[in-house]
């Protein structure tokens, strides 16, 4: 595991980025909502490796500078309203010799955001910010009390305070809070029944007829079956309910749930058989029309079928249509996710998408500070973070 891998891993799934992209956010998916505008920052310094979003348009960016004896790792930050990200006051120290980018982000509100530093698990140190990185107060790496609900804005992580013996996997742990007002850690006192690695898998606001709110979705193992399963929460984690993903047997990884309207989508992936050149193998995709009650597999792997790869969340758009960012190009289905067909044009990797609560946000793959914005996961809005030498 990478240096920057493992310094993510502690607060989304312990597993890296590429492996299970932070979904925890609320997505909206306003059929014609404008994707939201980000000004462009070329000017700042190192590229920009993770961007998060609150819900008023303002946001935080990590940026890296490595050079051949180290890295200097940077924060920015865009203001409510602000037409420029600026630099914010950053504790993070640079890294030397090999370690690479060791910093992890973690957003929780509105000028709120939890930074972690060091190799995991668990990381070394991590700093929290309530003003918009003006101030950074050192706070703790390992979780004290409990906690019965995730506070609104708070955000759900996975327990990971031991690694397996190949230094890869949690072994199994309870899932954890982040409180948005302190920055402070707390186990979730209603763990959902599941076995194995717990892994936050997303959260997405409820359907616009009922009250408002999110559902908080939880990966693991079914306790009877041994198969992947969801756990869901309508109430910040107080209580759980769970279901079996059908036909999920053996190893994969479910990424983050993400939605358009009643509609809900999820997919598993991992190694594929007799596929090796394929890195982030897609096993199968799910869907679901009752708040994740039931899945419904629309789609599974088959020898030369594709898309054969997922980087990143699935996109749910607005239209009814679901796509799918793979390591050979861009695949869109309009029939429920059963059946896709290639973008025009688009081949090699695609980039990654993850969510935030502006909507679905999209990365390069091949870096240089490059992303993209969509409210509805049909129309884009592209703009830069760093990149100047």
């Amino acid at each position: 595991m990478t240096a920057v891998a493992g310094a993510l891993a502690f607060l989304t799934a312990c597993s890296g980025p590429s492996a299970n992209p932070d979904t925890r956010e609320r997505v909206p998916t306003r059929s014609g909502a404008k994707s939201p505008r980000v000004p462009s920052a070329p000017d700042l310094r190192g590229e920009s490796f993770d961007v998060r979003f609150a819900r008023d348009g303002s946001g935080f960016a990590l940026l890296g500078e490595c050079g051949s004896t180290g890295c200097r790792q940077r924060v920015a930050v865009l203001d409510q309203g602000a037409d420029a990200w600026r630099l914010g006051q950053s504790p993070l120290p640079d890294t030397t010799g090999s370690d690479g980018i060791t910093a992890g982000l973690t957003l929780l509100g509105p000028g709120r955001a939890l930074l972690t530093e060091g190799r995991w698990p668990p990381p070394d140190r991590t700093w929290f910010t309530s003003d918009g990185g003006r101030h950074w107060r050192q706070g703790s790496s390992m979780p004290s009390g409990t906690t019965a609900v995730v506070p609104e804005d708070g955000v759900l992580v996975a327990g990971c305070l031991r690694a397996d013996r190949e230094g890869n996997d949690c072994e199994p742990s309870a899932l954890l809070a982040v409180l948005p007002a302190t920055g402070q850690i707390r186990t979730l006192a209603a763990q959902p029944a599941l076995e194995g690695e717990l892994i936050p898998a997303g959260e997405t606001a409820k359907p616009a007829e009922e009250d408002a709110g999110t559902l908080l979705f939880v990966s693991g193992r079914d306790p009877h079956s041994g198969r992947s399963a969801l756990a869901v929460s309508q109430d910040r984690g107080h209580r759980w309910r769970t279901s079996p993903l059908p036909g999920a047997a053996g190893q994969g990884r479910v990424t983050g749930v993400v939605a358009a309207g009643k509609v809900l989508y999820v997919a598993r992936r991992g190694h594929l058989p007799e596929e090796t050149n394929v890195k982030n193998g897609l096993l199968s995709l799910y869907r679901s029309t009752d708040d994740g009650r039931t899945w419904e597999r629309v789609w599974r792997h088959r020898k030369g079928m594709e898309p054969r790869s997922i980087l990143g969340v699935p996109v749910a758009g607005a239209d009814g249509s679901l796509t799918v960012h793979s390591e050979d190009g861009v695949w869109r289905s309009t029939d429920g996710g059963h059946s896709f067909t290639r973008r025009q044009g688009s081949g090699g990797p695609s980039g990654s998408v993850t969510t935030t609560s502006l909507g679905y946000l999209w990365a390069d793959s091949f870096g240089a500070g490059s992303w993209r914005l969509s409210a509805d996961g049909i129309r884009w809005a592209s703009f830069n973070v760093g990149g100047a030498a």
